[in-house]
């Protein structure tokens, strides 16, 4: 699999983890544990998922799903305002932002900035995140 790819798709499980992890505990407690078993299988794969395991999964990875889903939150929020910086600052004065007096060239400092800030955060910090919340899962379902 290509290096973005994969980070995208790394980064994608790691932030899913918290709401599916929340949306399986609320099917486990009101008696739908064999659904609340699909969607986490779904999500972490394995094979063996039932309510008691999802509900622990999801106990034991609070600390780890709360701070990928921040991290990843705090991402793709700074993304949409450093590439969308035109539209987001457009009627701002931006001539004493890094990168003027043009739009263009303050777009591209941010864009660029952003990029590598990006390119940091989602290679080390979500990626050892991620681990810790696979390994969870290895643990949480049998193996068949």
């Amino acid at each position: 699999m290509p290096p973005i790819r994969r980070t995208v798709s790394t980064a994608s499980r790691a932030f899913l983890a918290l709401p599916v992890g929340l949306a399986a505990s609320a099917l486990t407690l009101t008696g739908q544990p064999s659904r609340a078993a699909r969607l986490q299988a779904r999500l972490a794969g394995g094979e063996g998922w039932t309510g008691g395991r999802v509900l622990g999964r999801v106990v034991l990875g609070l600390p780890l799903d709360a701070a990928a889903f921040a991290l990843i939150g705090y991402s793709l929020f700074n993304s949409a305002r450093n590439f969308a910086y035109p539209l987001w600052y457009g009627d701002t004065d931006y001539h004493q932002a890094w990168g003027g007096p043009t739009m263009a060239g303050v777009w591209t400092v941010h864009a660029l900035g952003w990029l590598l800030c990006l390119a940091v955060l989602l290679h080390w910090p979500v990626r050892w995140l991620a681990r810790g919340q696979r390994a969870l899962d290895l643990k949480s379902c049998r193996r068949a």
